[in-house]
């Protein structure tokens, strides 16, 4: 049409020109073919500038994913559980009662990712998915949990998600939520780099919080790093309570902490890493998910130091190996909390003595992809930490007792491994993991065997 109506414009302009007698029917002609060829040439520029525009947004969406760095982590496991609980030495008659769960099957995924944003500024994030086969029955789980522990369906969470700003080459800032699992003392047995700030013996599990990192020495091969750090185990939010009444009296879970790591100077050693962590919490509450419970209180402060070491390709060989200890003092306040069965319907205060913990393990990985290693812990009687959010089905870190674990790894390639493991867990006191109650004398132990596939890109 537009072509159309063009010429006639055209030929009626040279029809009306006092010039028209001069034109012949071949200069008409060479008109039009002149107007075919512009109106070709249009059509030719319109798609184009069409085509321009769809590689723009190609361009730009493609920029913009390439901006981040994505990963992926995926794991499959099979686990055959047996075990005994509710044995209480000190209690006649409560002999406990065992149990057998085989074939429990779980997928685990983890999309990391990653960016540069500019010269001073980098984020850092992951999203995960923990789950048992068919589950379908969401779980209420404690914030640390979430993306750690199976949650009934295949929710994904925000596991992490931080920024680290640096100020000057010494001073960085991080901000949100934290590198705070997965870290020393667990990346052995998970076939993997240092994924976290702390050593996972003292805390294991998601947090949000604000860490200062002073690099004291930056271009030294000791790496001196001190860091401050502030964050919240419980957050009181007035507004999603339905009771609100009834937790005006509990005050914010505000936790403390002061760490400082080193490499040290022995070249002969190989890689290695010394930390030694100072943590102080404030206001523990008896239960973070039940705060609108009207019996639930402050309970008091608690305390924990801890020494981690470890020595990996030591002095020279495939050996792997490191040493924790963790100890913690609680303050408590004399307040006492009634969570029915959960607290076996007793008023209990916070646990009110001190306790401890160790655990060592190595590895040694042979040149033909075969990694054998050995894990082992204990806790005494009033033994707590901030692992509740680990990853672990057992949480074998919280354990008042002993743990023995045997694994082994075949490396497939560079991205996928496979693993078989025997889990040990005596249990010498209740309680584990808790930190309220009087922990009672018991023989329960549960034994796991456990067989995974493991891909990473």
């Amino acid at each position: 049409m537009k072509k159309i109506a063009l010429s006639t414009i055209l030929l009626a302009a040279l029809a009306s020109s006092s010039m028209a007698q001069t034109y012949s029917q071949a200069d008409m002609d060479k008109v039009l073919k002149r107007l075919d060829a512009l109106e070709k040439n249009k059509k030719s520029v319109d798609e184009s500038i069409d085509e321009l525009y769809d590689r723009a947004d190609e361009n730009e969406f493609e920029a913009t994913m390439n901006h981040i760095k994505w990963g992926a982590e995926f794991e499959v496991s099979d686990n055959f559980i047996n075990g005994k609980t509710g044995s209480y030495s000190d209690v006649p008659g409560a002999n406990g009662r065992t149990y057998t769960d085989n074939n429990v099957l779980t997928t685990k995924l983890r999309l990391n990712m990653e960016s540069k944003v500019n010269a001073k500024t980098k984020f850092t994030g992951r999203l995960a998915m923990y789950k048992g086969w068919s589950d379908s029955v969401n779980e209420n789980l404690t914030d640390p949990a979430q993306g750690r522990k199976p949650v009934g369906s295949s929710a994904i969470y925000v596991e992490r998600a931080y920024v680290d700003y640096s100020v000057t080459n010494s001073f960085i800032v991080t901000l949100g939520r934290q590198p705070s699992s997965d870290g020393p003392g667990m990346t052995l047995i998970e076939n993997t780099k240092r994924k976290s700030t702390y050593p996972a013996l003292l805390f294991d599990g998601a947090a949000d919080g604000a860490v200062l990192t002073y690099k004291a020495m930056p271009k030294s091969a000791m790496n001196a790093t001190f860091r401050a750090a502030y964050g919240k185990g419980y957050q009181k939010h007035e507004n999603f309570s339905p009771y609100a009444p009834s937790s005006e009296n509990i005050d914010d879970l505000d936790v403390y902490g002061a760490f400082y790591e080193m490499n040290l100077p022995f070249k002969a050693m190989g890689e290695n890493l010394l930390v030694l962590s100072y943590v102080h919490a404030t206001n523990f509450i008896g239960h973070p998910q039940y705060t609108a419970a009207p019996n639930n209180k402050n309970l008091g402060d608690m305390d924990l130091a801890g020494v981690y070491f470890e020595n990996n390709k030591a002095f020279g060989t495939n050996l792997n190996y490191f040493l924790s200890y963790g100890y913690n003092n609680p303050k408590s306040n004399g307040n006492t909390v009634n969570f029915g069965a959960m607290t076996h319907n007793q008023n209990v205060a916070l646990i009110k003595n001190n306790g401890y913990a160790v655990q060592v393990g190595a590895r040694y990985d042979f040149n033909s992809g075969i990694k054998l290693g050995y894990e082992f812990n204990h806790g005494s009687k009033y033994w707590y930490s901030f692992t509740n959010g680990s990853a672990d089905l057992l949480n074998k870190l919280a354990t008042r007792g002993n743990v023995n674990e045997v694994y082994a790894m075949y490396q497939m390639d560079i991205n996928q491994f496979i693993k078989v493991g025997y889990e040990d867990i005596e249990y010498d006191y209740t309680g584990s993991g808790w930190h309220i109650g009087k922990p009672q004398k018991t023989d329960d132990y549960i034994k796991r065997g456990y067989l995974t596939y493991n891909l990473r890109f």
